[in-house]
């Protein structure tokens, strides 16, 4: 498990924490700073459409899951609603990161370059 074994290199529970929700996401979009459901309230979603978003966002793998018309029902989502709606491809990126997650620890808070061997089993970003 990848906690452990960031524990055993050294890192804090803190750390740890952090780098967790950033591979994995916060499974909400609570605390996003564009997309949340504030941003989203003032741009006309009801509460129960919010609540469908709180529901399906805890388990979503990207935030395109969430925002589409099977959460939302196909009469309230007949596009890409996000884009439509004015947020940009980076607000979206963002959004989804902290929602959903990144999948990996490359690039993640705390994690130093010497432990990322430990934890890369796919090709390295190119950055």
């Amino acid at each position: 498990m990848v906690p452990s074994a960031l524990k055993t290199l050294g890192y804090t529970p803190e750390q740890i924490e952090k780098m967790t929700q950033y591979a994995v996401g916060h499974g909400t979009l609570e605390g996003v700073p564009h997309i949340n459901f504030d941003t989203l309230k003032a741009k006309g979603f009801t509460d129960d459409i919010l609540e469908s978003l709180k529901k399906s966002s805890k388990s979503a793998f990207d935030i395109k899951f969430v925002f589409n018309k099977w959460p939302l029902g196909e009469d309230f989502c007949k596009f890409d609603m996000l884009l439509t709606l004015g947020f940009t491809k980076e607000h979206i990126k963002e959004a989804n990161a902290y929602c959903c997650g990144t999948m990996t620890l490359e690039e993640a808070p705390y994690l130093k370059l010497e432990h990322l061997p430990v934890f890369d089993c796919a090709s390295p970003m190119v950055v």
